[in-house]
């Protein structure tokens, strides 16, 4: 059984406009967001770090839409009309 090492994360910064439909707490959202991407540094993968896009509210969560193994993509297609376009 091989071990899967994990070497690189994309993320996405919060938009302001985060929960702009819902209630939610963007500096709450933000600071949690800001301390994954430490942790996933403190791992030692490489991290890239996508813009915030204000049109996307909930582009923060980019990176459960993709998973590349082996150089294979898995692209998912998530369920919510919001996050078609990410």
């Amino acid at each position: 059984m091989s071990t899967l090492k994990y070497t690189h994360a994309v993320v996405c910064r919060i938009p302001k406009t985060y929960g702009n439909d819902v209630q939610s707490d963007y500096p709450r959202a933000k600071f949690q967001h800001e301390c994954f991407v430490r942790a996933l540094r403190d791992t030692g993968i490489d991290v890239v770090e996508l813009p915030p896009d204000e049109a996307l509210p909930l582009c923060g969560f980019v990176e459960d839409t993709a998973v590349i193994c082996n150089g294979i993509a898995l692209i998912t297609r998530p369920g919510q009309p919001s996050r078609i376009k990410e």
